[in-house]
């Protein structure tokens, strides 16, 4: 019998790339360390009665084509039938509220015009965007067809879309924002979505086309988050013939002159192959399971090369009743920060390597959709804050994490002033928290930040980027390929397909 295709790592994009190719009759084994399927996208336990859905906790990026074809509704998956309502608080005005093209809260006529012109723009881009983001990205040394075919496509936007495209691209997103809107809060909440698992802050050059990335790829939300995503792929995975393995963590893949020849586990157990998906991030797949002294000087400088500093840290909350802001409204997800500017004072004390003193939060409450995850009448709470070093001055101490989580709360009740009463568990989770806990290099959360030198054919690098490697037989497979992070299974789906095609 011939030897498994050897998956390292059972992520949502590890379980995808499996999925993928098991359907295509190929045998794949998936090896993961942890005792848990899922990696960010894992739900656990933190507090008796009350499950966390995954560290990442938008599932706007799932590519509706990945679901279709891998049958994941019939594996339980459900969407959402309508658009998420996110509120935009203030702790001295009504709360806005976002719902797709929809808009409502204290805004002029004018205000409400800027917002639906904004969203027709990004539905206007939208399909030239998706199908560059579904597609393995274009080969700088290949063929210009797939250029031609971007460039085509962005040329039928029309000559006022495309110059407004391309004046958009190197700019920073602040500068997008209030070109667009009056009204300084709700370009800050818009905002915030370009500097997720970013070394940068809204005046960043870039971060307006990390903005566009993420808006013109986002459908529907997952009903009980990432962590049902994952279980919908594990089922699916395993009625395709999938052999899912956890506690088996890979410390070595082995390679000879030719290329791949198996990987060793933890227990010294080694399992021979000569094809390994790896969707773990590329710095670990490269320097650590194959080491520096097997790599050319080339790609062992330039996979050294790419910016994984962790800014995020991760907060769950149980909490006995719903969370209120001031003024009573329940909240199922909520982004603070009254202002653009409030974003990159959250983002400056970062540089020299210190915590926000007020972090701007990213919060969910996916136990109002999903009831099971609380206990009746509670509800559970995940936030993601923006801007924690890895590297902490002084690192991080129990103290340094109970300083950080006692600002994130205080952030947090400045909006939504009952919840401190509320609180009858908690985990917090700094950046160094997520890089034990999932084996992240420095805690990048998106396997290395999305920039304008590492996003596209330059993910991870140019040698890499096209999912297939220089080492024969390993193929990248996870979020530090194009086109990106976040919880979308594309890089998976990719990854696979390039497996596929190499036959």
């Amino acid at each position: 019998m011939s030897h498994p295709i050897v998956m390292i790592g059972a992520g949502h994009n590890g379980l995808t790339a499996a999925a993928v190719l098991a359907k295509a009759g190929r045998r794949v084994v998936v090896l993961e360390a942890s005792d848990r399927v899922g990696g960010l996208a894992a739900g656990s336990s933190f507090q008796e009665g009350f499950h966390s859905t995954g560290i990442l906790h938008d599932t706007t990026a799932v590519r509706p084509d990945i679901v279709k074809a891998l049958k994941l509704d019939v594996h339980g998956l459900k969407l959402r039938t309508r658009p998420l309502p996110i509120l935009i608080p203030s702790v001295d005005q009504d709360t806005i509220s976002l719902m797709g093209d929809t808009v409502e809260g204290p805004l002029t006529s004018d205000e409400i015009a800027q917002y639906q012109r904004h969203r027709a723009f990004l539905g206007r881009l939208r399909p030239v965007f998706k199908r560059l983001m579904n597609r393995p990205p274009p080969d700088p040394y290949g063929s210009l067809w797939p250029l031609a075919r971007t460039a085509i496509g962005i040329r039928r936007l029309g000559a006022k879309d495309m110059i407004e495209l391309l004046r958009i691209g190197p700019m920073c997103v602040a500068d997008w924002m209030r070109d667009q809107f009056a009204n300084e809060r709700l370009g800050a909440a818009l905002a915030q979505p370009a500097l997720l698992g970013g070394w940068n802050g809204p005046w960043s050059p870039g971060t307006a086309a990390n903005l566009l990335l993420h808006e013109c790829v986002a459908s529907h939300e997952v009903v009980g988050g990432p962590a049902a995503l994952v279980r919908s792929l594990e089922t699916a995975a395993r009625s395709y013939g999938v052999q899912i393995r956890t506690h088996a963590p890979v410390v070595r893949i082995r390679t000879s002159n030719d290329g791949v020849i198996g990987v060793t586990l933890a227990d010294g157990e080694n399992i021979d192959t000569n094809l390994v998906g790896a969707s773990c991030d590329p710095k670990q797949t490269f320097l650590k399971l194959i080491g520096t002294e097997r790599l050319s000087v080339r790609l062992g400088r330039d996979i050294g090369s790419i910016r994984t500093r962790g800014t995020t840290a991760k907060v769950h909350l149980a909490l006995s009743g719903p969370l209120r802001d001031r003024q009573g409204n329940t909240v199922e997800a909520m982004r603070t920060g009254a202002s653009l500017d409030d974003l990159e004072r959250a983002f400056d004390p970062i540089k020299y390597r210190q915590m926000s003193e007020k972090p701007i939060l990213d919060i969910r409450v996916p136990s109002i959709e999903d009831p099971g995850l609380a206990p009746d009448g509670h509800h559970m709470v995940s936030i993601i804050s923006h801007f924690a070093p890895y590297h902490l001055e002084g690192g991080w101490t129990d103290a340094a994490r109970t300083l950080l989580g006692d600002r994130i709360i205080d952030e947090l009740s400045r909006y939504c002033p009952d919840v401190k009463g509320q609180i009858v568990g908690s985990e917090v989770l700094s950046p160094k928290d997520l890089s034990e806990r999932l084996r992240l290099t420095e805690g990048h959360i998106l396997h290395g930040e999305h920039a304008p030198d590492q996003l596209l054919f330059m993910r991870p690098t140019i040698q890499c980027s096209k999912y297939s490697t220089p080492v024969k037989g390993l193929f990248l497979c996870g979020s530090g390929n194009h086109p990106g992070g976040g919880i979308s299974c594309a890089p998976g789906a990719l990854g696979a397909r390039a497996i596929i095609k190499a036959g």
